[in-house]
């Protein structure tokens, strides 16, 4: 996950880890980038607006690396709307923030289980 907001980052690590989640977290783009790139995840979340960056370019990114294939992307944020980053890198969700946590926990385990 990146999220810059600190007390979003944190309430959505609690809550998902709480669910038996395994969360790795990051508050900047550069922190990302920075990542273990053998550790691939279930999921990618990415909020849009970071401070170094763009959820959007991040998922550009993970989308094309066949490293990546097949691993969703969800794309968080208060200021976008799906119809305009899907021609941008495709996110296989969009939540606006703000957000209900359940709802957000059930459509990223949708997510996760449509894919396996």
């Amino acid at each position: 996950m990146v999220e810059d907001d600190d007390a979003i980052r944190e309430v959505l690590e609690i809550f998902l880890t709480s669910e038996n989640y395994i969360v790795e977290s990051f508050s900047t783009v550069k922190e990302f980038q920075r990542r273990n790139l053998n550790d691939l995840p279930d999921l990618y979340l990415f909020d849009v607006m970071l401070p170094d960056g763009s959820g959007i370019e991040l998922c550009e990114e993970i989308k094309s690396n066949e490293q990546n294939d097949g691993i969703p992307v969800v794309i968080m944020s208060a200021h976008a709307h799906l119809y305009q980053l899907k021609h941008l890198c495709d996110p296989d969700d969009f939540i606006a923030k703000p957000f209900d946590i359940d709802n957000l926990l059930n459509r990223i385990q949708k997510i996760i289980s449509s894919k396996n």
